[in-house]
């Protein structure tokens, strides 16, 4: 390889390297179940909707006092890459799509 070509492949190494990707990925549990609530743990336990029961930390204790859920609600558990529950998403009794007056008929 010639000097130039070698440079070229260092810097195109060098900027590939320094790029820096992030993922906002997560785990999401729909149709959960709470089973139990451990303030002073600062967990909840919850049984998935294929049987699977979890005990997990929360990643803020807030979520303990803001979630306003309890036992045997139907939630949905979302967690981050360190399976910390970030948010728990109580499933509403009523569909938030506005009814249209066909319906009314």
């Amino acid at each position: 390889m010639n000097r130039r070509s070698t440079l070229i492949v260092l810097g195109v190494l060098f900027f590939a390297g320094a790029m820096v990707t992030t993922s906002d990925a997560t785990t999401t549990f729909g149709g959960s179940s709470i089973l139990a609530v451990d303030e002073g743990q600062k967990t909840i336990t919850f049984k998935t909707k294929d049987g699977q029961t979890w005990t997990l930390p929360v990643a803020d204790s807030k979520l303990l006092s803001e979630a306003q859920t309890g036992k045997d609600d139907q939630v949905t558990i979302e967690l981050d890459l360190n399976d910390h529950i970030i948010d728990v998403v109580k499933a509403s009794d009523k569909s938030s799509v506005p009814r249209t007056d066909s319906e009314d008929k």
